[in-house]
């Protein structure tokens, strides 16, 4: 870490924005990626999940790019580190940094009405209106039921036939007091974007994340992922396994709630600079708002990595949800759309990114996240026996 990054950080802790200093160990655990590639194939293999990929990085290394198993049944086609997959709604990860670097050079306002920079938006009363803000609806404390209206993206409608259905939503609690779910809200914060800044949404997350990163598989769109030629083909049961079943238009016509296509050798590198090593792309400012809990989502987490801590919650940003354990955040997203399963999350206190990615619906995902993390993450200091010393709780 140079000195100028460094000086930085302290400066942006001491304002408030970062709560606390990244603390990883001094190295990586050299037995992990074995373990963990074994744990990838049997999942895999298990479900019988036709192929996925995965990425590793501790600090700012790639520590591992691993893969299994084909693009598409009845293809021989292997997947790879750059195999691109659909993000689903890990999309919205890159709609959250979009948002605040728009807010902090200016172009917009995240507590503004939604309204301001939608003007097409009409929820049922002018009040109402004017208390959904961008934030509350990109830290998913809109109010309103959750998934609201997400049948009808299943059913193929398009925004505009989806939009004035909005005004029949009635609150369930006031805006930004109780977590509640979101596709098609979310979706307007890409007008939004578009609106402050004259640009189309999809560009400015080209210009200001993909390009600088290097992520030259990433794209938008049913168009970006049918344009590349090396992409994974979504699957759904079907018999005794799994069939290939055409993309879908409906969910990428929302593009900031699930519009993003990429491969896991692009997202490791986008999980370096959400670590803090790319300050030049996300400077520490923009990674402190990111990182901030807004929204506690109701219950306590459920992994078993998290029963070892008596007060983990979860909560969520802007764009990114996270589970507070102790003096600590893992922060992450997962998604789930017509036939593909991503996950991506990393943990600052321990220097660890992980991405998940597979072309089919079965929660491999979530098992595999689980056991990586309950490696990784240290178990809370438990009570001081009685010679003084103390114990660590079960990893």
């Amino acid at each position: 870490m140079n000195k100028k990054y460094r000086l930085q950080l302290w400066i942006c802790a001491a304002l408030g924005w970062i709560t606390s200093m990244p603390q990883a160990q001094a190295s990586a655990d050299p037995a992990l990626l074995p373990q963990f590639q074994q744990q990838f194939n049997q999942q895999l293999q298990q479900a019988k999940v036709p192929g996925g990929a995965y990425a590793i990085v501790y600090k700012d290394q790639v520590l591992a790019l691993g893969s299994y198993g084909v693009r598409a049944v009845g293809d021989n086609a292997r997947v790879n580190a750059d195999t691109v997959f659909r993000l689903a709604s890990v999309s919205k990860t890159f709609a959250g940094n979009i948002m605040v670097q728009l807010s902090q050079q200016g172009r917009l306002d995240l507590q503004q009405p939604l309204k301001a920079y939608v003007p097409e938006l009409q929820l049922k009363t002018a009040a109402i209106e004017q208390k959904v803000s961008v934030e509350t609806i990109l830290s998913q404390g809109s109010g309103f039921w959750a998934h609201a209206f997400e049948d009808l993206i299943e059913a193929d409608q398009t925004p505009a036939q989806i939009l004035p259905r909005l005004a029949e939503l009635s609150p369930v609690c006031p805006p930004g007091r109780c977590y509640s779910y979101q596709n098609v809200l979310f979706g307007l914060l890409g007008r939004a974007a578009e609106q402050s800044t004259g640009r189309p949404y999809e560009t400015l997350v080209s210009e200001r994340v993909f390009a600088p990163l290097q992520m030259h598989t990433a794209s938008y769109g049913l168009t970006g992922l049918l344009a590349s030629r090396n992409k994974a083909l979504p699957h759904q049961r079907g018999g005794k396994g799994w069939r290939t079943v055409k993309p879908k238009a409906n969910f990428y016509r929302f593009p900031a709630a699930a519009g993003v296509n990429a491969s896991a050798r692009d997202l490791s590198q986008y999980l370096i600079a959400m670590l803090g090593y790319r300050p030049e792309v996300f400077s520490p400012a923009l990674l402190g708002q990111l990182q901030q809990p807004l929204v506690k989502m109701p219950g306590k987490p459920r992994w078993p990595v998290w029963q070892q801590y008596r007060n983990a919650s979860a909560w969520y940003g802007r764009g990114w949800r996270m589970v507070q354990y102790g003096d600590d955040k893992l922060y992450y997203h997962a998604g789930v759309v017509d036939g593909y399963r991503p996950y991506i999350a990393y943990s600052p206190a321990t220097g660890y990114g992980l991405v998940l990615l597979t072309n089919a619906e079965a929660d491999v995902t979530g098992k595999l996240a689980g056991w990586f993390w309950l490696q990784v993450l240290p178990g809370p200091q438990l009570a001081k026996h009685k010679h003084g010393a103390t114990k660590k709780g079960a990893r």
